[in-house]
């Protein structure tokens, strides 16, 4: 199920055209992630709650705390990245089909280990899953 979060979050972002998006539970090297932005989305967080039985489906509520970190070009400038979150990342976030979600944190930092501008943006998504029986 949290394969299914991550990917469905991925899929989202890259049908609004956002480029180089992996799920956390991806293994490619940074080297080859590109030159250029590149979108990380990530768990921090999940529960479910009992499931709700139907006739012909199972129906499980769940809450999650999605990560995602947009890592800057290699001679990012701290407004272009930015910009980049405004204009490609948050109105995804704040349109994500099947799941009702809120930006709850925005944080900068350098990675010193690959020498970077690193955005994470933390929100919280509620959702049900459907499992046909």
């Amino acid at each position: 199920m949290l394969t299914d979060v991550l990917n469905s979050i991925k899929n989202e972002l890259i049908d609004a055209g956002v480029t180089n998006v992996y799920t956390i539970f991806d293994a490619l090297p940074i080297e080859k992630k590109g030159k250029n932005f590149f979108t990380i989305v990530g768990i921090s967080s999940f529960e479910t709650s009992s499931p709700i039985y139907s006739e012909f489906t199972v129906f499980i509520p769940f809450k999650a705390e999605i990560e995602i970190k947009i890592t800057a070009r290699e001679s990012g400038e701290l407004a272009a990245l930015y910009t980049y979150y405004d204009e490609n990342i948050e109105p995804v976030i704040n349109q994500l089909s099947n799941l009702s979600s809120r930006i709850s944190r925005l944080s900068l930092k350098h990675d010193t280990n690959i020498n970077r501008l690193v955005l994470n943006a933390g929100f919280s998504v509620n959702g049900i899953r459907k499992i046909e029986r």
